[in-house]
């Protein structure tokens, strides 16, 4: 190309470059190229920092479907507590860049997070949430969230945790300091965290006002731990505080079988044959056999059988004599739950 014609064609592009005459507005992105709005932006805190999360968005604004999410924009605004301001303008720091990702091909919600420590004692935080598709152009503005941090409380102490049947009794000392060792403006309520096993520690029950808790409808044997957080209030805003120690209990079972009904007795040659109904319990684990004496205070146990049998000879006895019985029932439970006796038959071998 010879330098007149590179001269013409530069010339050219430059005026295809420049604008028309007339008002401009300002540029519109098509809808399909911008994600829609997040709209459960939500903040954690503890101790730490605050924990933001928000669910990807799953569709374009005008409708189509979303699979990737290339980036978020986080906003943040930082204002001391005597200078805010409810309702006016709010000046936003440069945002921080988050990268996104794929959203699941199940459909199943994706959700993203993002933690910030190192926040300021006495300072009101304000964030909101954008995010990029495969466009430059981000979304809307998500919702605002917004809190003031203080000081936090202090863990709670002397966390104990008393066995039941299907249940398990937390008690705990009641938080009165902050982590710097000076006390409460305001009354502590309390957060309960629970694991099974190996589990991950989930958020079980908040703002309580008592220092006790009963966690109910468990099953027995199985291993439950806990940890228990203070939460304060500053303001509108709750501040939870570091967790405590670490407490385990085992539900057990409490409840023993009914007891055996209708037992009869029958002397024979060789013994006495003691026979009653049998009780239809699934942990069920056997009969105890308990025979007295005449003018003596207590019952002896004489016998165990197993939970398939409803009778049992009593082949020690001492002919002359006149002789009680009872049978209880007993499950598989450690330790072993025991059910009421039932009323005393009478041998008289006299």
């Amino acid at each position: 190309m010879s330098y007149r014609s590179f001269t013409a064609v530069s010339i050219i592009m430059l005026l295809m470059l420049l604008p028309g005459c007339g008002k401009k507005t300002p540029l519109v992105p098509p809808q399909k190229l911008v994600p829609e709005r997040i709209n459960d932006l939500r903040y954690f805190l503890d101790e730490q920092g605050v924990t933001l999360r928000w669910s990807y968005p799953t569709k374009m604004e005008n409708g189509d479907a979303l699979k990737l999410i290339e980036s978020f924009e986080i906003y943040r605004a930082v204002i001391p507590q005597a200078e805010f301001c409810p309702g006016c303008p709010v000046l936003y720091e440069e945002p921080v860049e988050i990268d996104g990702g794929y959203l699941p091909a199940s459909g199943d919600t994706r959700t993203a997070a993002y933690t910030e420590g190192n926040l300021q004692n006495g300072y009101v935080y304000l964030f909101k949430v954008r995010s990029k598709a495969d466009w430059w152009y981000p979304s809307g503005d998500s919702n605002v969230v917004s809190f003031v941090r203080g000081v936090p409380p202090e863990a709670p102490q002397g966390v104990e945790v008393e066995a039941g049947d299907r249940s398990l009794a937390l008690s705990w000392h009641e938080v009165t300091e902050n982590i710097e060792g000076k006390p409460l403006e305001n009354s502590a309520l309390y957060q309960i965290y629970r694991r099974s096993g190996n589990g991950v520690y989930t958020l079980l029950e908040e703002s309580l006002q008592e220092t006790k808790f009963i966690d109910a409808g468990l099953l027995n044997g199985v291993l439950y731990t806990y940890r228990v957080r203070a939460q304060v209030a500053y303001g509108d805003t709750l501040q939870t505080g570091p967790a405590s120690q670490e407490v385990s209990g085992l539900p057990r079972d409490l409840t023993p079988p009914p007891q055996p009904q209708h037992l009869m007795a029958v002397a024979m040659q060789d013994g006495v044959k003691l026979v009653w109904q049998a009780v239809a319990v699934d942990d069920l684990n056997g009969y105890k056999i308990y025979r007295r004496e005449e003018k003596t205070g207590g019952s002896l146990l004489i016998a165990e059988v197993g939970p398939e049998q409803n009778q049992y000879v009593d082949r020690s006895i001492k002919h002359g004599r006149k002789l009680f019985y009872t049978v209880t029932a007993f499950d598989r439970a450690q330790p072993v739950n025991e059910s009421l006796p039932v009323a005393e038959v009478i041998v008289d071998l006299r």
